[in-house]
């Protein structure tokens, strides 16, 4: 009997410890700092393109913050103004599933925090700490420029050396990637390098990552897949939108002509230069079957998007015009908590930068992605 007894409260005590086990995706984050006792400190997780702000109380010199995060998210524990950039009071870091202590951490100025426990953070160091030396020099080098601007032979051999320094920079990128297959930094930079890198290139780099960190990469596999969707002869992906005037418009409905789409923006200076050369091939090809759709970057001000198109000398009264349908989004206390994408008509095209432009072939299929030199190459081969 006193064997039965002695395996049941074994078991017991075997279920009890099971159940006191934290989730494998729990975190806790704790730190120290003097002079702050009873003020409120803030970790901020950035997870896609939202953000989630959790609330501590400093207590003893000491905080605590407890959690859950399914993969490693960027995060950021502060005092104060997140927005203020001379806020000296931030740390940055990598949250995940782990143990993460914060030290250092003086009562006016965060810069010299140390994270430990966060893998992830300490790879994202490793990586910015090679790339130190390079963007010093570039640094110096960006001033020498400035001083002897006048000095144009030195000017130049300025700038090839900033240039060999920046390729150097990007070698030591692609090599961290490719070595870091399991690394959930590697997203974060594909992030940044992924619009410099062909369809064929990003999906090599993409397939050699582990399933983990690929499935923590869903900016990445969206690319691709609008990437995939632009590459020439597939079907033009549609742009549909409401016009300045407040009328539908679709990229669909001019199926029979050829169309230049131009993503631009108001505020775009290489944008509103590239208006007159539109102008031009506009009245040289327009009678021929030629139609000019824009998609404006000017979520955050339509009223100077309405003025501008309506305004414009360069012609663009006569063009297709929708918004991009990028929406910011905010708390019930009017702070930002990030984007809402679901009607961004850009990501249909993997457009990073202003101007881009697109050319669609009169059967709706793409031609192709051309800079402001090549469209006259291409209409003429087109039209003529």
């Amino acid at each position: 009997m006193n064997q039965l007894k002695l395996f049941f409260c074994a078991g017991a005590l075997m279920m009890l410890a099971s159940c006191a086990q934290k989730p494998a995706d729990t975190y806790t984050v704790t730190g120290e700092v003097a002079g702050l006792d009873g003020q409120q400190i803030y970790l901020c997780k950035m997870i896609g393109d939202s953000m989630a702000t959790d609330t501590a109380t400093i207590e003893n010199g000491q905080f605590k913050f407890e959690g859950t995060v399914a993969i490693p998210s960027r995060a950021i524990v502060y005092l104060g103004n997140l927005q203020d950039r001379a806020n000296k009071q931030v740390v940055q870091f990598y949250v995940e599933p782990s143990e993460i202590t914060i030290s250092g951490l003086e009562t006016v100025d965060f810069s010299n925090g140390t994270v430990a426990g966060s893998k992830t953070t300490d790879e994202q160091l490793a990586y910015e700490n090679s790339l130190k030396p390079i963007y010093e020099e570039m640094n110096g080098l960006r001033h020498a420029i400035q001083v002897n601007a006048d000095n144009k032979e030195l000017v130049d051999s300025l700038n090839k050396k900033t240039e060999e320094l920046r390729a150097k920079a990007e070698e030591i990128q692609a090599k961290f990637i490719a070595e870091n297959p399991g690394s959930f930094y590697v997203p974060v930079l594909l992030q940044y390098a992924m619009s410099q890198m062909s369809y064929d290139e990003l999906k090599s780099v993409y397939e050699s990552l582990t399933p983990e960190v690929q499935a923590a990469a869903a900016p990445v596999k969206e690319e691709l897949d609008a990437l995939a969707s632009v590459q020439p002869g597939q079907p033009a992906p549609d742009l549909v939108g409401v016009n300045h005037k407040g009328e539908a418009e679709k990229l669909s409905d001019l199926k029979g002509k050829v169309v230049l789409v131009d993503f631009w923006a108001t505020w775009c200076g290489p944008c509103r230069a590239s208006l007159p050369h539109i102008q031009e091939l506009y009245k040289k090809y327009h009678d021929k079957g030629f139609e000019v759709f824009c998609v404006g970057d000017n979520d955050s001000n339509p009223d100077q998007w309405k003025e501008f198109i309506e305004t414009s000398k360069d012609g663009m009264q006569n063009y297709h015009h929708i918004l991009r349908g990028l929406k910011m989004t905010t708390d019930a206390n009017g702070n930002f908590t990030g984007y809402d994408k679901s009607g961004d008509q850009s990501n249909k095209y993997a457009v990073h930068y202003l101007p881009t432009k697109y050319i669609i072939a009169a059967d709706g299929t793409i031609i192709g992605k051309f800079d402001d030199e090549e469209l006259d190459a291409k209409l003429a081969e087109i039209f003529e």
